[in-house]
């Protein structure tokens, strides 16, 4: 009776302190299924705290029953209870007041919008009357870098919703017979530039999609698939 007693408070015990391990995943925007750089992973529960990389790729601490919110600047946070151990797939979408947002900004020079931040990432300027002008403490303070690491951010993010204008969800699947898992891996995969979105008429565009699902197709399979996220593909 005791052996039977002491055999249930142990199952207790595993239970309430939960599966214990690390967790892999990728985390993607929902509209462009683009993999997201530095989206901040947070488990509520033991407070650690992971960033995605350029893949989308992150991995963490956890256990079952813990509580991950992840979130990015621009978009909606996303809460997830673990029931296991198993890698995710995250969707982030963004958020509606930023989309509001970014209808006036567009409309605007993106260099008047945020001109302070241009200015302290500038450690070099041009003055009328004056020359070159150096600022030491602009190019090596940590206030510099983080304002040239929001610069590149702000003209990657400007370059990325004018290709996602035309290459998007609702365009490629008006035209081609893609359905997921495979529509992630084309996009990623067949992603076209500024300057080719920028100057190829609609025609040349849809030809562009239909060629490029063509040779998408001649794939291998798990080559028309997102790999799989392994623990060490990230440590």
């Amino acid at each position: 009776m005791r052996l039977k007693i002491l055999s249930a408070l142990i199952l207790l015990m595993v239970f309430s302190i939960g599966v214990r391990g690390q967790v892999t995943g990728l985390v993607f925007d929902r509209q462009s299924r683009k993999p997201m750089d530095k989206v901040d992973v947070f488990n509520l529960n033991n407070k650690t705290q992971a960033l995605s990389n350029a893949k989308g790729e992150f991995s963490i601490k956890a256990a079952v029953n813990d509580l991950l919110v992840f979130s990015s600047p621009g978009y909606r946070p996303d809460t997830l209870l673990l029931v296991d151990l198993k890698p995710l797939r995250r969707y982030l979408e963004i958020a509606v007041n930023t989309l509001n947002t970014i209808a006036v900004v567009e409309k605007m020079d993106i260099k008047k919008q945020y001109a302070q931040t241009f200015n302290k990432a500038n450690g070099v300027l041009l003055q009328q009357g004056r020359g070159l002008l150096l600022y030491p403490s602009t190019l090596f303070s940590r206030e510099g870098r983080q304002a040239r690491y929001f610069k590149r951010m702000l003209k990657r993010e400007e370059t990325e919703k004018k290709i996602d204008k035309r290459f998007n969800i609702k365009t490629i699947t008006a035209l081609l017979p893609i359905k997921q898992p495979e529509l992630d891996a084309y996009m990623l995969l067949y992603r076209p530039s500024l300057k080719f979105v920028s100057k190829t008429s609609e025609a040349d565009f849809k030809l562009y999609l239909m060629d490029s699902y063509s040779k998408f197709k001649l794939l291998p399979p798990e080559k028309r698939v997102l790999p799989s996220l392994k623990i060490e593909d990230i440590q």
